[in-house]
């Protein structure tokens, strides 16, 4: 395999496995850290470190065993149940996705359009699963279009909420607390939950960058900017917190503020975010069923059942289903930790070896 990536291409692929449609939506955002008032801001700074200390672990395990598996980097032992079992509590994540991801798109086109929230997910749902019954290179071509274009969208946006003058409506007075009773187990909550889709980007982009330098400086570079954009995010959310508590897709709103046509465009743009997402979790998803003629019945019945539990409210979904694929992550972060240090007492040891 080519090594091919620089340090620009690494922090790229960082940022579009983290910048998804719940972070686009300003959603998740909203729910984690700006719920919370000013302490949501010490959330995040506390996120962007961790995030960078867990890409450095996943890094190091990925260049010592030159490995992309999920089992190998994240499980510190030789046991092929336990891998199996990984990938498993994995692929249920990744399901969960495909629900939330149908419910968020009804949620857009009831808050934009005025339209029912079934057309929606079920707009989401199709295109999903007739790009996903393709193959990995229709899925990679569809994360390549849109997550540009939302990235672009996305920081204008922000850019123009907090420079243009804008009145939120009035809105009703909210009540601090939400998905945890305090903002630094909300902080853990979302850094677990997003680390569990870093997984994979963060092994595949180490082992296919220029050298271990590229990879790190990259992890480094694209993290940073990440944690400088939700503090942005934040700040935006924050202008008028009883009008951001009421809104499913919070920047969807603040982008009509600024200006009703460049409300279409970013919702139009979240579409595709939400699109995006949903093709890549729902693959994850596919890649543990077995190939052969029952594959695409089980894609097909599991689309549907995706599609009916997505008509729930996207804001239960992020406020149930997020913060429990967050206490989820907490296992898969403990041993990702314990296989780095595995690794790294083995290698100390080896090195240690060659000295005497």
């Amino acid at each position: 395999m080519n090594k091919r990536l620089n340090f620009i291409g690494v922090a790229t692929m960082y940022v579009g496995v983290i910048m998804g449609a719940g972070f686009a939506s300003g959603r998740e955002c909203w729910q984690f850290f700006g719920i919370f008032g000013s302490k949501g801001y010490i959330g995040i700074i506390l996120n962007g470190i961790g995030f960078l200390l867990i890409a450095a672990m996943l890094n190091y395990v990925a260049i010592s065993k030159n490995t992309i598996m999920l089992g190998e980097l994240i499980s510190p032992f030789k046991s092929v149940r336990l891998s199996k079992a990984i990938g498993l509590i994995l692929a249920i994540i990744y399901y969960t996705m495909l629900i939330a991801m149908s419910s968020a798109g009804g949620a857009l086109v009831d808050q934009v359009f005025g339209m029912p929230q079934w057309i929606g997910g079920g707009i989401i749902t199709v295109l999903t699963l007739l790009t996903v019954l393709g193959d990995f290179s229709r899925v990679s071509e569809v994360f390549k279009r849109f997550v540009p274009m939302l990235f672009a969208i996305c920081i204008l946006a922000i850019i123009l909420v907090l420079s243009v003058h804008t009145d939120a409506p009035a809105g009703k007075a909210f009540k601090p607390g939400g998905i945890s009773p305090n903002w630094q187990l909300s902080a853990l909550l979302f850094l677990s939950y997003n680390s569990l889709g870093m997984i994979a980007m963060a092994g595949s982009s180490t082992v296919n960058a220029k050298n271990s330098k590229h990879a790190y400086l990259g992890a480094a570079l694209g993290l940073a900017f990440l944690t400088g954009l939700t503090l942005m995010l934040l700040a935006v959310l924050l202008k008028g917190p009883e009008y951001s508590s009421t809104l499913g897709l919070p920047m969807v709103g603040w982008a009509s503020l600024v200006n009703r046509k460049f409300g279409y465009i970013y919702a139009v743009a979240l579409m595709g975010a939400i699109y995006q997402t949903s093709c890549s979790t729902y693959y994850g998803f596919s890649t543990i069923i077995k190939k052969g003629k029952y594959k695409k019945f089980v894609l097909i019945v599991g689309a549907v059942i995706g599609f009916v539990l997505g008509l729930t409210d996207f804001k239960d979904i992020v406020g149930v289903l997020y913060p429990a694929q967050g206490y989820i992550g907490w296992l898969i972060l403990l041993l990702i930790s314990l296989n780095f240090f595995n690794e790294l007492i083995n290698n100390t040891r080896v090195v240690n070896n060659e000295l005497k």
